[in-house]
């Protein structure tokens, strides 16, 4: 047993890229149970570089399509709703100047009330009380106050 997994684990690291790597691990830890078991120890060894292997190849595509997903999904969606948020500072400025005063919360609210987000939507209008504001998103989540919130203070006004 101790040889049959020591060949099994050492052709799934050479040849299968340790794709039958754990098979021969396996194979290879019963046959330590065994007298003699020199080829078992060679074939836990070699079963466990093939299973760290497979583990490495999995976790880095899985790592890959995250990260695909984010640049190429989730990345243009906030880039969107940037510009959004952008639109909904110029029309509360506008406001503003035509008024003389940053608008109270509720009609703040009424005025971005038409602009989404990226999710479909509306953005949030936040006064506060040091005379500024910012307008928010639920982000990704489609939930306020959450870690994935983008948020937007005027810099300029």
């Amino acid at each position: 047993m101790g040889v049959c997994g020591f060949f099994v684990s050492l052709f799934g690291l050479v040849f299968t890229l340790g794709a039958i790597s754990p098979v021969g691990l396996l194979i290879s830890l019963m046959a330590l149970f065994h007298p003699r078991r020199g080829f078992a120890v060679a074939g836990v060894l070699f079963g466990l570089m093939g299973t760290a292997l497979i583990a490495a190849i999995v976790g880095t595509a899985t790592v890959a399509a995250d990260a695909y997903h984010h640049y190429a999904h989730e990345m243009p969606q906030i880039e969107q709703t940037l510009a959004h948020l952008d639109e909904a500072i110029v029309v509360i400025e506008t406001d503003r100047q035509a008024k003389g005063e940053l608008p109270e919360g509720v009609d703040g609210n009424k005025l971005v009330l038409p602009i989404t987000d990226a999710w479909e939507q509306s953005l949030r209008y936040e006064p506060e009380d040091s005379g500024q504001y910012a307008v928010r998103s639920a982000g990704p989540d489609q939930k306020f106050d959450t870690p994935d919130d983008l948020r937007m203070v005027p810099t300029r006004y």
